[in-house]
């Protein structure tokens, strides 16, 4: 019994890895990190049993696994949200010259309203 509990531990968190690659790399599927760290987490816990009943290579190995792949998922979901360094726009700063096409697909530019009016710029989903 405990060796099918880990052989369970171990394909529950490989399977979640696969999955998470496949949905957000084909698919293009945003999944929150409860759903992958959760499942990484539920399967470390069979995996724990496992151990606890019978401790060998394999059931200790499996466990290793499976706390190892938790682990490098919380260090993958933490280095995305931090960002990799100083912003490049500071407050109180002037914002730097850019040309973007506005509602009608004209070109407008910031250096054409700078000092001028107040300028708002407005981000929308495209055509549905």
């Amino acid at each position: 019994m405990p060796r099918r509990l880990a052989w369970f531990a171990l394909v529950l968190s490989i399977g979640t890895v696969v999955a998470y690659v496949a949905l957000v790399q084909k698919a293009m599927i945003v999944i929150p990190p409860i759903g992958y760290l959760g499942a990484l987490a539920i399967a470390v816990v069979p995996a724990a049993v496992a151990m606890v009943r019978a401790r060998g290579k394999l059931t200790v190995g499996i466990f290793v696994v499976c706390v190892l792949l938790l682990g490098f998922a919380i260090a993958f979901n933490v280095m995305l949200r931090v960002p990799p360094g100083p912003t490049a726009f500071v407050v109180g700063q002037p914002a730097p010259d850019f040309t973007l096409p506005d509602s009608t697909g004209r070109p407008a530019s910031l250096a054409e309203y700078r000092g001028k009016k107040p300028v708002v710029l407005v981000f929308y989903r495209g055509y549905w």
